[in-house]
Formats: C-alpha cells, sequence, structure tokens
C-alpha cells in the first residue's frame, strides 16, 4: 500500500506534468503548423489556376482571361470542344485542337485593328531584341473586329508555357500591347506548390519528432532510474 502511494505521488509530481504540458502543447502547435500548411496549398491552388499573365496588363476571373488596354478590357476564353465542354483560361489541360475565344469589352476597339500572336515562351524577359518570329506558333495580321468578338483556332502540338501578344493600334496609330500567359498540358511548373507542400509538411514533422523524440528518452530513463 505504502508503495502504490508512493508511486502515486511520484506520477502526480509537478515535474512529470508539466512534461506532460509540455508534449501536449508541441503536439497543438504542429497540429496547428500542419493546417496552416494545408491552408495554404488550398489558397495556392486557385491562385495559379487563375494565373492569366505578367503584371497590371493581364488578369484573370474564374476561368476567364483578359487583357487590359488601360481601364478597358478584352476577355479571353479557352475552349477544347472535341475533349470538353468546360473552359479554360490560364491552364489548357491537353494538347491538340483549342479555341480562343476573344470578347472586345469596348465598343470602340471594334473600329481599330487588333494584332494576335501567340508564342511558346522563352521564360526569359522579353525585351525589344527578342526575334519574335522564332517563337511564334501562330499569327493573325491586325484586323479590325467589328462584332466585337473572334475567334482564333490552333492546334497546339506540344505542352508547354505560352505567351499570347494583343497589339490594339489607336486611330493616331500609336500601338500598345498586352499579354497574357498560359500553359498547355501537364508541366513541371503546375506541381510546384504541391512539391513545397509535401515538403513544408514532411519538414514540420521532421523537426517534431526530433524535438520530442530525445525529451521522451530522457524522461524514461528518469523513470526507470527513479523506480
Amino acid at each position: 500500500m505504502q508503495g502504490s502511494a508512493t508511486f502515486a505521488n511520484k506520477s502526480d509530481s509537478p515535474g512529470i506534468n508539466m512534461d506532460r504540458g509540455m508534449e501536449m502543447k508541441n503536439r497543438r502547435s504542429v497540429a496547428a503548423a500542419v493546417l496552416g500548411a494545408l491552408f495554404s496549398l488550398a489558397l495556392l491552388a486557385p491562385l495559379r489556376a487563375s494565373e492569366g499573365g505578367a503584371g497590371p496588363e493581364a488578369m484573370s476571373m474564374g476561368n476567364m482571361c483578359m487583357v487590359m488596354f488601360g481601364y478597358d478590357m478584352i476577355h479571353i476564353t479557352a475552349y477544347q470542344p472535341g475533349k470538353s465542354r468546360s473552359e479554360y483560361c490560364a491552364e489548357i489541360p491537353t494538347s491538340g485542337p483549342t479555341i480562343l475565344v476573344f470578347d472586345i469589352e469596348n465598343p470602340s476597339f471594334r473600329d481599330m485593328p487588333l494584332e494576335l500572336r501567340i508564342i511558346r515562351d522563352p521564360l526569359t524577359p522579353i525585351t525589344k531584341g527578342t526575334d519574335l518570329e522564332a517563337l511564334t506558333e501562330v499569327h493573325r495580321p491586325a484586323t479590325k473586329y467589328v462584332k466585337g468578338t473572334f475567334n482564333l483556332e490552333h492546334d497546339f502540338k506540344e505542352n508547354g508555357h505560352y505567351i499570347g501578344l494583343v497589339t490594339l493600334t489607336r486611330p493616331d496609330g500609336t500601338q500598345e500591347t498586352s499579354e497574357f500567359k498560359f500553359t498547355v498540358g501537364e508541366t513541371l511548373w503546375a506541381w510546384v506548390p504541391q512539391i513545397a507542400g509535401t515538403v513544408l509538411i514532411a519538414g514540420i514533422v521532421f523537426v517534431y519528432w526530433k524535438h520530442t523524440h530525445p525529451a521522451s528518452k530522457k524522461k524514461d530513463a528518469a523513470d526507470a532510474t527513479a523506480s
């Protein structure tokens, strides 16, 4: 009986209770960190899917991208009618025949020539010295689209990164070019957020294990010595 009472007092000692409290606190901290990482992944996925281009000249809204000329916009939506009825924006799922639909928001733009060029993204900054012809996938010369909408059909043969260049010629002859970026098919960059999230979670679990495992060993050794 006395041994039992002594054992109960040891198990209820402040030191052991403090260890348990620290262990529970560490577990809650790691759980919160893992949940935070998962939440970040959830935010990254739609963010990556909605990227329609670079800078303030290209934006996206849902599955519809747009290029901006000042405060005016041209909406862009991609379709692959031979494979799906879905609408796409910055990520076209597979190579093959694709239709890009352009909707001109500003009625005055219907009387201004629009030039369209799709190039393979060199993944380096495009400058005035860049040879666009060597990168061109498809080109449509400047044309007036009085109906306010037009289609571009193209058969993408290869997966990869592409840039659409839309050039507007104003009545005074000045030209403005806006761009929108998109990918065709699966690319390595499409998996970057998932890979980064997996590495982050694995790192958190490893740090937690490394932090708590030696402590548990010391505690077991101390208990064994006390007994």
